[in-house]
């Protein structure tokens, strides 16, 4: 794995509070396509450079802008390409949800404009005629929300957005008749992530309040069979503690003289609870923006942000939920985090297994049984606000890599591309981080398994972290952690130019 800072002007040098790959685009140069949202109000739209470009002509950075969006009159907190074309939804400070859509335009792909935006330099070098290789028109206008938006999520079919906000409350939206169709008033603090089923069964949603709510669609599928008023969405569950398991205190050794009325009532007054309820969630004082859930592509795990627990090792933890089991309690607890997780990603794609590698049968990867390919794995990437910790499915309950001070301040979002052979790493301090990772087996295209789930996924509670399988306090490696900063209490500046780790 190499990872790389790239030192563009990505957002005025304002903070980057989102990034995602859009996973429809397709272009004869290769490459990928991916939109930032920033402190700057703006939305900006990239490409990737291809590593077959990349070394046909080294002198070229790695990164090319290809339009900057303007509607926006507040910062920009999300953007989300959707997952069925290439429509992208951003939405911000401003409580506007808008949908952008890229259009033709006579002048738009230029020799003189693709040379002035290969470096992000959106100015032109005094160029009044700097023209953006791509031309992008909002679509879709979605106003209703009360506050700021912190977190959206498209429907696995492109026709609902699914809005997260500071007033309390998520909220359902029809894209083609920009209505909004339900609002989400369960939550008692800023709500701060949301995540949508791949197979479009429940949606989940992360508050400030501690707690986790998973919603049951019951609605129509078509948008044009919803009547104003019908809930489209039920609350199934939600989660704000769990039972875990008290050590049994040492008793003191009894008088021999003592009778056997006196050791009766000391049983009686010595007995203790086996077991404890303990917080999942970080409080309202968590300072952070954003805790952003995701989804496994195939839909059989929800890993959750903010994540906490009692112990004196580590407290930041991300509690992952299993498909059959989302009514109970987390299945996994990926512990190890030395700051609050604030988001969590999967790759979009399945990986074929590794021969003789992993252990499959221990809970956190188990193919169906009719699954005529065999054993897949698949790629977790969790964001804390220092680091960011990659996990394997095939390898059970631990972190297979760690990537650590490359940033100066907290990490907002992560984005992979399609074929999970990049990660970018978007930070409060107005910079991205390109990672690069060699995987050891190929990305499999995503079909649709909606046959293989049970349609009542709510319906039972699930595996335990007793009953997983799993021991769940595995840290990360801290052998593999890349790190740039200076050592606490050594007198440095408080600003270093980011190190350069490899080359991609």
């Amino acid at each position: 794995m190499k990872v790389k800072t790239v030192l563009i002007n990505w957002h005025d040098k304002l903070p980057i509070f989102s990034v995602d790959f859009d996973h429809n685009y397709s272009e004869s140069r290769g490459g990928w396509r991916f939109a930032t949202g920033g402190g700057d109000n703006n939305v900006r739209v990239w490409r990737l450079r291809s590593g077959s470009e990349r070394e046909a002509d080294p002198q070229q950075p790695m990164v090319e802008f290809l339009a900057s969006l303007n509607r926006h009159t507040a910062p920009v907190n999300v953007v989300r390409f959707s997952p069925c074309s290439s429509r992208l939804a951003s939405a911000g400070d401003d409580g506007v949800v808008i949908v952008w859509r890229q259009t033709l335009g006579s002048e738009e792909g230029t020799a003189q404009s693709k040379k002035m935006a290969v470096s992000g330099n959106l100015e032109g070098d005094g160029d009044d005629h700097f023209v953006e290789p791509e031309t992008w028109r909002p679509m879709a206008l979605l106003r209703g929300s009360l506050a700021d938006i912190c977190d959206l999520a498209w429907s696995p079919d492109g026709q609902f957005l699914v809005s997260a906000s500071v007033d309390n409350t998520a909220r359902i939206w029809d894209v083609a008749d920009a209505r909004c169709i339900q609002v989400l008033v369960d939550h008692s603090h800023y709500v701060q992530g949301v995540a949508w089923d791949p197979l479009g069964e429940f949606i989940a949603t992360q508050s400030s309040d501690r707690s986790l709510r998973m919603y049951k669609w019951i609605g129509p599928r078509d948008p044009r069979d919803i009547k104003p008023g019908t809930d489209v969405v039920a609350l199934a569950a939600s989660h704000y503690t769990m039972n875990v398991p008290v050590a049994e205190p040492s008793r003191p050794a009894h008088d021999s003289e003592t009778s056997d009325a006196d050791e009766s009532k000391m049983d009686i007054e010595d007995a203790a609870p086996t077991h404890r309820s303990q917080r999942l969630f970080h409080d309202d004082n968590l300072a952070s923006f954003f805790r952003r859930p995701s989804i496994s592509p195939d839909g059989r795990l929800l890993a959750t942000a903010a994540g906490v627990q009692r112990s004196r090792t580590s407290r930041n933890t991300c509690y992952v939920w299993p498909r059959d089991g989302l009514a109970g309690p987390p299945a996994l607890n990926l512990a190890g985090h030395q700051k609050p997780v604030v988001a969590t990603r999967w790759a979009p794609c399945r990986f074929e297994a590794i021969a003789g590698v992993g252990d499959t049968s221990a809970g956190w990867l188990e193919p169906p049984a009719d699954d005529a390919k065999g054993a897949t794995r698949m790629m977790l990437a969790v964001g804390s606000q220092g680091a960011v910790a990659l996990y394997d499915t095939s390898v059970a309950g631990r972190a297979v890599g760690l990537v650590g001070g490359l940033h100066y301040a907290a990490i907002t979002d992560l984005a992979w591309t399609r074929d999970g052979s990049y990660l970018v790493i978007a930070s409060l301090d107005g910079f991205a981080s390109v990672a690069s990772l060699d995987q050891p087996s190929s990305a499999l295209a995503l079909e649709k398994r909606a046959a293989e789930i049970s349609s009542d996924v709510l319906g039972s509670v699930g595996s335990s972290i007793e009953h997983s399988g799993i021991q769940p306090d595995h840290p990360p490696p801290e052998a593999l952690q890349t790190s740039t900063r200076p050592e606490p209490g050594s007198k440095g500046k408080k600003r270093l130019a980011p190190t350069f780790v490899g080359t991609l």
